[in-house]
């Protein structure tokens, strides 16, 4: 009962500020899964689960009153499906250490980037060229395999990608995120089912949590706009950066 209670804890909190500045909760939560005894495929699956529930309603307050372009993420979340088959082979074999070590510094990149281009995200610009929607295609196959393994702070690298290739600002960039992570993570976790990698009371515990934390996040980052949102990719990605980085 207390693992239940604690799993449930840990995916609130994680899922609460994550929502806040796409993603970053598997940091906090994946270690604190393995300290109470879980592998770390039976971590990966009770996150996946509760990133399938916890997405939509994160994806509904963001897009909530905006336009959503369907063609872009019915590509983008196709083609990364690949890759998050990929990242599901992979999750027994992968070194997770260097994994961690790449992204922190990608992360820690993004976030120096996000800081220096002061109006990025801050406001809609849907006249982007065709030749730089067509460049978003080749990073869903990246984004996906990270999802399956990791997938923290993926929100942070979707929403660069989309805000230069899509004009979104940082509510858009995060609604879709969420809507392409449901099917990427639904996906995932089938697959892990499929494996016999699985524990139901987990789970539910898992779900609850990340439902909360998730619509209570995205409904508060929604209400103070994009220039918080901004602020929380900043600090939240620095935070995650540096902790992938030295295995803090």
């Amino acid at each position: 009962m207390l693992t239940i209670i604690i799993v449930f804890i840990t995916t609130f909190v994680g899922t609460l500020f994550s929502s806040m500045a796409g993603g970053g909760s598997s940091v906090l939560i994946l270690p604190i899964f393995l300290s109470l005894g879980l592998s770390f495929p039976q971590a990966s699956v009770i996150m996946k689960v509760g990133g399938v529930f916890g997405a939509p309603p994160a994806a509904y307050n963001y897009l909530k009153n905006r336009s959503i372009d369907w063609k872009f993420l019915l590509l983008f979340t196709g083609i990364g499906l690949f890759g998050a088959y990929l990242g599901v082979l992979a999750i027994t074999e992968i070194n997770e250490r260097l994994l961690k070590v790449f992204v922190g510094i990608l992360i820690l990149l993004v976030v120096a980037y996000i800081s220096f281009q002061k109006e990025l995200g801050l406001k809609e610009k849907l006249t982007i060229s065709i030749k730089h929607r067509i460049a978003a295609y080749p990073f869903a196959l990246l984004l996906g395999f990270y999802e399956s393994i990791l997938g923290s702070a993926n929100g942070i690298l979707f929403a660069i990608v989309s805000m230069k290739t899509r004009g979104f600002d940082f509510i858009d960039a995060l609604g879709h995120y969420y809507i392409i992570a449901f099917f990427w993570t639904l996906f995932a976790a089938v697959l892990l089912f499929k494996y016999g990698i699985h524990d139901i009371p987990l789970m539910v515990s898992g779900i609850v949590g990340s439902i909360a934390g998730n619509y209570i996040g995205s409904a508060f980052a929604k209400g103070k706009g994009n220039k918080f949102i901004k602020t929380m990719f900043a600090i939240v990605g620095m935070v995650l950066g540096l902790k992938l980085m030295f295995n803090l």
